[in-house]
This record gives C-alpha cells, structure tokens and sequence, in this order.
C-alpha cells in the first residue's frame, strides 16, 4: 500500500512537471514559428495591416520617417468608429488611422486609403493587389502587422502577388496587452489554427 501511494505521489508529480513544461515550451514554440521577419531596406510602399492601430501605426510612421518608404497604404476592415469634432461625423477605423499618422507628421499626399471588400488578410491582400495593379511604379512592398499574425501575411501576400514579380517584406510589431500569459497562448493557438485554414483554403 505505502509503495502503491508513493508510485501514484510520483506519478501526478511527473505528470504536473510534464504538463508545465509543456504549457511553457508551445507558445514558445508557436512564438518562433508564427513570427516571421522578412525586412526590406527599402520598397515603394508600406502596407499597414488594419488593427491593433496603437502598434501597428507608430511604427508604419516611424518606418516612413526613416526614409524606408515614400508611402503608406491603410488596409480598411470597414469598420465604423467615433464622433470626428473636425468632421462633423462617424470615421471609419481607416480615417482614424489617417488622423494619427497625420499627427505623427505623415504627409496627407502620401497616404492612401486602400478600398474594402470583406474583413480579413485575404481581403486585405486582394485590395492591396488592386491598388498596385493600378500603379506600376510599385515593384515592392512592406507589410506592417504584428508580430504573431507576420507568417500569415508574408505567406498570404506572396500568394496574391506570386505572379507580378512584387517584391514582399513583412515587418512583425511586436505585440503586447495587459491580459497576460494566458492570453498570448489564445492569440498564439487561434493564429496557427488560421493560418492552417489559409493554408488549406487558399
């Protein structure tokens, strides 16, 4: 009896060290694969990727400002947002994210609002592709997202541009929030379950 309880004592033991290591080790893992960085010394337009603004449009600028790019172009996930006092309406997330890198010192002339069909990367990519179609002096691009959703949009990008001879970049913004550790692992895991979709439908 004293042998079976020690056997089972050492058992949950190994089980509990297992299964931290493990609750550990797959967002590392996950981290290192899902976070792509694809830089580009110079290119003919930054892509914004629409969302997480607050990340994602400091560095777009501060890419811009650098001289890494003569201009942004804002993916719109037609989204409606707040009162403008100056416009006397509702913008759209696009014209906010207009306004701050206005605020952030880039020029109006050099920031294009790309149009929108759906909400998603695809999307995002296909009107991307519209846009370039329509302006030949573009031959490369950067795209600016966060970190974890970087291999997915780099992959996507390369599907829709594969034949135009566009050269893609992606440049991971890393990602924070205050939810912690549990909600990394969430983002991390429905991330890779996207991207496998992509991978099987697209």
């Amino acid at each position: 009896m004293f042998f079976s309880l020690r056997y089972i004592f050492r058992f949950i033991l190994l089980l509990g060290i297992s299964g931290s290591i493990i609750f550990i080790a797959v967002p590392s893992m996950l981290e290192s694969y899902l976070v792509k960085q694809e830089p580009l010394e110079k290119a003919d337009a930054i892509v914004v990727m629409a969302g997480n603004p607050e990340q994602r449009l400091p560095c777009a600028a501060g890419l811009y400002h650098e001289g890494i790019a003569p201009r942004i172009l804002l993916t719109n996930d037609g989204v409606f947002a707040g009162w403008s006092r100056e416009y006397q309406r509702n913008l759209y997330l696009v014209e906010w994210a207009r306004e701050d890198l206005l605020d952030k010192g880039v020029p109006g002339k050099d920031i294009v609002l790309l149009g929108y069909t759906q909400s998603g990367t695809i999307h995002d990519a296909l009107n991307t592709f519209e846009y370039v179609s329509a302006h030949g002096d573009i031959t490369s691009l950067l795209v600016v997202t966060s970190d974890y959703h970087s291999r997915r949009t780099l992959w996507t990008f390369q599907q829709i541009f594969s034949e135009d001879g566009v050269e893609i970049g992606v440049y991971p913004v890393e990602y924070s929030n205050d939810e912690g550790f549990g909600q990394r692992l969430q983002t991390l895991l429905m991330e890779m379950i996207k991207l496998v979709y992509y991978w099987i439908r697209f």
